[in-house]
């Protein structure tokens, strides 16, 4: 194997690793905060994929389909977070287990009602449709280069919101020890609601940009 070949696939290993780690922040946020088993997460990568197809057709940018993707996941998240997770936080994690699974089930049917069972595409922007030569044979699409820099700069900002912010504070106090964070004025309620909808907002725009 040549010096190239092996950068590249490097690279895709890096850029593949980088949108794992998306998905497992959000999973980990959510059970490590919440102290839910969500099995349906990777169904909130799906509709990040989907909402980029829909909402690129419609923008006719992908940068505001990823954007606007961005805000209806959160919103999203939010919603089901109000009307069914916040009901299963003190259930048996079998229980949490068995609401989850079923929802995998509503997504998938939701998904072929919505957008049918075909192979969908979207078209990569205009600005990096193009391919860094490493020889005079093989290169390296500038998108994929895109797609890691998106991910390495949401993880930045994940650290800092964690570490840096009041916000955070409460996210860490809240996962230390819940009822003493409450006692003290923090509102658990928001900040479980807050978190879910991070963790869905993130694995939809794993799902959007890869």
């Amino acid at each position: 194997m040549d010096f190239a070949t092996f950068l590249i696939q490097l690279l895709n290993s890096v850029q593949y690793g980088l949108l794992l780690f998306m998905l497992a922040a959000g999973l980990t946020l959510i059970f490590g905060i919440m102290g839910v088993v969500n099995l349906a997460h990777g169904s909130f990568y799906m509709l990040g994929a989907y909402l980029a197809y829909s909402l690129s057709g419609h923008f006719g940018s992908l940068t505001l389909a990823i954007l606007g993707g961005a805000a209806l996941a959160v919103v999203f998240g939010l919603a089901l977070e109000w009307l069914l997770f916040r009901h299963f936080y003190h259930r048996d994690h079998l229980d949490q287990v068995l609401l989850t699974f079923g929802l995998i089930y509503i997504f998938e049917e939701l998904r072929s009602i919505l957008w049918g069972d075909d192979v969908h595409g979207v078209p990569i922007p205009a600005m990096l449709d193009w391919s860094i030569p490493l020889t005079d044979t093989l290169s390296y699409p500038v998108y994929r280069l895109f797609i890691s820099g998106v991910c390495i700069a949401l993880a930045l900002a994940l650290y800092l919101l964690i570490s840096k912010t009041r916000l955070g504070m409460k996210i860490r106090a809240g996962a230390f020890n819940r009822d003493m964070a409450e006692s003290l004025g923090v509102n658990i309620k928001l900040i479980h609601a807050i978190v879910f909808a991070l963790g869905v907002g993130l694995a939809a725009v794993a799902g959007m940009v890869a």
